[in-house]
Parts: C-alpha cells; sequence; structure tokens
C-alpha cells in the first residue's frame, strides 16, 4: 500500500518541485495529494488515510499554522512538516508547540526534503510509542512551568517583579515577551460583603487578597497577554507580559471591570493601582529586549504601588503612565487622587530618607510614576525650588550636623550626604550658607579649621 503524503503550497510550481523531489528515486511508493490552501488540505484530510503533511506556512484563508492546529485535533499522530520562506521565531516557536516533525527554510534542498520525510515516515510507523513519550514530555514541561509560575507568584507577594523570568514565562507558554504592566492590589476587610465573617477569622485579609489575585490572572490575561499574581500580607502585586502594547484606555476600563467583578463575584472591595510604560515608550518596536526595556519591571512595580497609595482603600483606581502626567479616574468609580502636593510632598521624603544615594530627578519621577517636568513644577510651587537646589539643601542641612560634631572631615562629610567631590560640595555649601564648609567648621566645630578639600 503506498504511503500517502499531502503537499500543500498556494504556489503551483513550489508544489510540483516538492512533489518531483518527494517522488524521487530511492524512496517508497508514494501517493501525493496537492492543496493549494489550508482548507483544500484539510478537506483533503478527512478523505481518507495520510501518512504525512507537507505544508507551507503563508497560504491565503487557513494558513499552515491554523491548518495543523486543525489537523493536530483531527490527527493527533499525524507527522507534519512546515514549510516556510521566512525565518521567524514566531513560525518556530508555533512548529514547536503544534509538536511538528520538521520545519524547513525555502527553497529547501532534495537532500532536506528526502530526510524530512523518511523522519517523518519512521515517526509514524513508531506511532504509540512517540505518543506516549510526547505524553511524558508535555507532563515534564507542564511541572516546570508551574513551578516557575509558582516561584514568580512568590516574588510578586514579596513585592518584586523579576522582569526576566516573566518574560521567559511568557515565551514558554506562548504569549507576550515583555512587562507590558503592573497592577496592585488592595482589599478593605471593614468594607467586604462577608465583614462579620472575615473579622472572625484570623488571615481574613490575606485570604481575600489571594482569592483577588487569582480573579486577576483570570479576568486580566489572554492568549496575547500573560499575567500572574502574587499576594502578601497586605497587597497583591499584579504583573502581566505581552508582546503587544497597551491600549491604555482599554486596561482601564479591564481594570473597572476587575474591581466591579470583585465586589460581585467576591463581596471584596478592591483599591487598583497600576502603571505602564509611557505612550512615547510603548510605540511599536519601541521596547528592547525582555528583561532590559526601559522603565524596569521593578520601576512599574514601585509605580503601581505608589498609584495605590493614592488610590485610598476602597473602590478606586489610580492608573499611571509611567513618565507621563497622572490622570484620575472617573466613571463612577470613587476619584481619591491627591496627587498634587502628595507627588511633591513625597518626593521630599524620598530624599530625606536617600539623601546621600545618587538621586536624580528622572529616577525620583519614575519612582513616584509622574514626569520629571511634572515634579519639577510641583515642587516649584510647594518648595520654591527646583529639584537639585532641593536635594542640595537638605545635603547642606544634613552636612551642617556632620561638621558641627567635630568627628568629620570636610571630605567625609561630602560624601556621607551624597556629594562625590569635595569642590563641588564647598560650592553647593557656600550658595546656602554664605561660607565655606571650613569656615562654618571652624565657627561651629570642635577642632579648628581645616582647608576646604582638607581631610
Amino acid at each position: 500500500m503506498p504511503f500517502r503524503i499531502l503537499v500543500a503550497d498556494d504556489e503551483e510550481l513550489e508544489r510540483r518541485a516538492l512533489a518531483r523531489i518527494l517522488s524521487g528515486e530511492g524512496l517508497p511508493e508514494l501517493e501525493i495529494l496537492e492543496a493549494a490552501n489550508g482548507r483544500e488540505a484539510l478537506e483533503i484530510v478527512g478523505e481518507g488515510r495520510l501518512d504525512a503533511a507537507f505544508l507551507d506556512i503563508k497560504m491565503p484563508g487557513i494558513d499552515g499554522i491554523e491548518a495543523a492546529r486543525l489537523l493536530r485535533e483531527a490527527r493527533p499522530d499525524l507527522p507534519i512538516v512546515f514549510l516556510t520562506a521566512h525565518d521567524s521565531f514566531e513560525y518556530a516557536r508555533s512548529a514547536l508547540r503544534l509538536r511538528v516533525e520538521d520545519f524547513l527554510l525555502k527553497p529547501a534542498s532534495a537532500d532536506e526534503v528526502t530526510g524530512a520525510l523518511r523522519r517523518a515516515l519512521a515517526s509514524a510507523e513508531a506511532g504509540g510509542e512517540k505518543e506516549r513519550s510526547s505524553r511524558a514530555d508535555a507532563t515534564r514541561l507542564e511541572s516546570a512551568v508551574a513551578y516557575m509560575a509558582d516561584e514568580l507568584r512568590a516574588e510578586l507577594a514579596a513585592g518584586r517583579v523579576d522582569g526576566k523570568g516573566l518574560a521567559r514565562y511568557a515565551e514558554i507558554v506562548g504569549g507576550g515577551a515583555r512587562v507590558s504592566v503592573v497592577v496592585a492590589l488592595k482589599s478593605d476587610a471593614e468594607d467586604t460583603a462577608d465583614r462579620s465573617q472575615r473579622a472572625a477569622r484570623p488571615g481574613a485579609a490575606q485570604e481575600a487578597l489571594r482569592t483577588a489575585a487569582s480573579l486577576a490572572e483570570r479576568r486580566l490575561g489572554s492568549e496575547r497577554r500573560i499575567v500572574l499574581a502574587g499576594a502578601g500580607a497586605e497587597r497583591a502585586l499584579c504583573a502581566a507580559a505581552a508582546a503587544e502594547v497597551e491600549d491604555e484606555e482599554a486596561l482601564r476600563l479591564e481594570l473597572e471591570a476587575l474591581i466591579e467583578a470583585a465586589r460581585s463575584e467576591l463581596g471584596i472591595s478592591l483599591a487598583v493601582g497600576a502603571a505602564l510604560p509611557a505612550p512615547s515608550r510603548r510605540r511599536a518596536g519601541a521596547l528592547p529586549e525582555p528583561g532590559a526595556a526601559p522603565p524596569a519591571a521593578q520601576a512599574l512595580a514601585q509605580a503601581a504601588l505608589r498609584a495605590l497609595a493614592l488610590a485610598g482603600s476602597t473602590q478606586s483606581l489610580v492608573l499611571l503612565s509611567l513618565s507621563s502626567s497622572p490622570s484620575p479616574v472617573e466613571d463612577g468609580i470613587r476619584e481619591d487622587w491627591r496627587a498634587g502636593n502628595g507627588a511633591a510632598q513625597r518626593a521630599l521624603e524620598l530624599m530625606e530618607e536617600r539623601y546621600a544615594e545618587d538621586l536624580s530627578l528622572d529616577a525620583v519621577a519614575a519612582e513616584l510614576g509622574v514626569s520629571p517636568s511634572h515634579l519639577s513644577r510641583l515642587l516649584g510651587r510647594q518648595a520654591g525650588l527646583g529639584f537639585a537646589d532641593c536635594l542640595g539643601r537638605l545635603r547642606v542641612e544634613r552636612a551642617k550636623a556632620f561638621l558641627a560634631s567635630g568627628r568629620n572631615s570636610i571630605k567625609e562629610a561630602s560624601v556621607m550626604v551624597g556629594f562625590r567631590d569635595p569642590a563641588y560640595f564647598a560650592r553647593v555649601f557656600r550658595r546656602f550658607c554664605g561660607m565655606s564648609p571650613a569656615e562654618y567648621r571652624s565657627g561651629r566645630g570642635a577642632g579648628g579649621g581645616e582647608a576646604e578639600n582638607g581631610s
């Protein structure tokens, strides 16, 4: 009985050339069945026995990938060989997902084609054993992917986003390639429908968060967006990876629907804070490789948590476009937006906490989820100074305390408050104090004067 081989390609010359190669010397007796597109290929499959299929990927109507998917449903053991003129990672990934026997680039040589056919026929003869091996491989892969997901959820529960890990996970399960949005969730246990029961059970708030995190994974996830969420003691963090840019308004509607679903389905009142890259960074093709795209995944997480703090505690949503001006949420969900003076005040608090670090306007603005220019204007209105002057004045005040103690040299004091250049420190100090660090130390500290760059 001859082997029945399907050849599907919309180019007639390509089909004939492939048929000649397949019928060449040294191969067993073959019956070549030709199809001009995916629909004809599926009709041929329905007509009787088939031993192997060669499918061109780019065909009108039903393309090779969709045809292979449908063939897999009808004939799970059928060996399939993909043919394409384009060396695309997406095609290769589809081939792996569909358990395609071979992936040949056009123009394939006669040896490559006949080799693919021999492997396909050998695979068909192996039959049941191959299927059992495939099932075992699939089980192992599922276990590894599940373990990876649990590890990433644990990171999210701790408030951290592993951007590279999430990107790798998304590639494996067939979704996006970059962290596209981070969402923070907070539930108000006092505002839930089951208030009395939650108050009576220890850990009820965290249980509510775990339930909300699971709901977020289901509601926000899709074929094109891979979502994982982890719940901590006080909040949940949810990160999404997608190959395509996020539409801010569409995402806003999804998050509003999530808040409503949590209330109606679970009896949980949610506050939601979310952050995604600014529009200028979300243009198609503008993002770098996974895990390295600015802003970093962790910066998105920090911005989402800041948005959550601004959102309040009940039925609220704040969505930040990182490095763009924040905008409040309306349309029936309570607005609790205090990003004006609040952002400026938090920036001043960050300077107080981390004045010795290498702080910059861009970095602080990104952490707060506002644009640098917006933060600079807010600081000007609230403090009367720009970012650099606010930080410089604060550092000088801290340096004065170190100098007055008499235990620190000028160099030591300058490094301790975040200056790396003692000469620049001296200029900033004189600007705000009207005297040099040496003059200040000589007049206020124990121990006598030093030169401005002295040690």
